[in-house]
């Protein structure tokens, strides 16, 4: 096929317009087809959007608050058990004090009056007190008494009776003696939880009126045996008392005062008292500067007498 001139131009300005059209489309495509650029004030309008919507949900969401409270818990007491017992403490010598048997704390006595006092003692220890134990002066007012051996064997738990004479002073005034025991070691022991407290005699001397009695024993044997004699005033627990020898009948100076009289043989455990027709003791008077006589104790029983009028 041949072609002329005019068909050429033809197809040359056909394509020319073909691509002429096409340019404009493709300048003006060209923006649109391109990724779209962020802009920076809306990415912060969107991050306080997201952070405004999350407060939000979380405000939604949260937990309603409760007040907290401060409940009280009763305490419990739980107790603690010791890891430690205790164990008994002991002693082989070792005094419990019973009573004063005679001369009751505070009792009067003229001045230079002899007396004697006893008390009751307890082993209280785990060793056997012998004949080798003695009755020692500790401390305060001795007033002439002397260190006396303990009266036979005394096994623990057994009590005993011990025994001190003392003369009181010739001045008036508060006296008080304390004594204790000595083992055949030569050790001092006494009461209270160490073992080192003393017993003690406990008088007042004063210068009072004084009478004078005498009288008889009748002891029922052919001597008289060593005993102490004792006055006891009526209505109280006072008493004075005087040794006795062998042997003997006994005068007496005491106090004004209404009394009763009995006497003690240790030896032979008897007691003799001044009685009246029921075998009960009967008082007397004694006043300064008069004697009364013939108070005789002839009324001799193992067994204590009591008292009448």
């Amino acid at each position: 096929m041949k072609f002329n001139t005019n068909s050429i131009l033809i197809v040359f300005g056909i394509i020319a317009l073909a691509i002429m059209a096409c340019f404009p489309v493709t300048l003006i495509a060209m923006p649109l087809l391109q990724p779209a650029q962020p802009n920076p004030n809306d990415s912060v309008a969107t991050v306080q959007a997201i952070v405004t919507q999350t407060m939000y949900a979380a405000t939604l969401n949260a937990p309603t608050s409760i007040p907290a409270t401060a409940t009280p818990v009763p305490a419990t007491s739980t107790p603690i058990r010791p890891t430690n017992t205790a164990v008994p403490t002991s002693y082989c010598d070792w005094v419990m004090f019973v009573k004063d048997v005679t001369i009751p704390d505070g009792t009067s006595f003229a001045p230079g009056e002899v007396f004697t006092k006893i008390w009751r003692l307890q082993n209280h220890g785990t060793c056997t007190w012998t004949p080798d134990y003695d009755i020692v002066f500790h401390s305060g007012s001795q007033m002439s008494g002397t260190e006396m051996q303990v009266p036979g064997y005394v096994a623990p738990g057994q009590s005993v009776d011990v025994a001190v004479t003392f003369t009181a002073p010739t001045a008036p005034g508060h006296y008080v003696g304390y004594w204790i025991l000595r083992n055949a070691a030569g050790r001092l022991f006494g009461s209270g939880a160490m073992a080192d407290e003393t017993f003690y005699v406990d008088i007042n001397v004063k210068n009072l009126p004084h009478g004078t009695v005498s009288g008889a024993l009748c002891y029922p044997s052919e001597f008289n045996p060593p005993m102490t004699l004792y006055f006891e005033k009526a209505g109280t627990n006072e008493s004075i008392q005087f040794s006795i020898p062998e042997n003997q009948n006994f005068y007496s100076v005491l106090p004004n005062g209404k009394y009763y009289a009995y006497a003690w043989a240790p030896g032979y455990n008897l007691e003799g008292a001044y009685t009246d027709s029921n075998d009960l003791m009967k008082t007397f008077v004694v006043s300064g500067g008069q004697t009364t006589a013939d108070i005789n104790l002839c009324s001799w029983s193992p067994y204590q007498h009591g008292r009448g009028q």
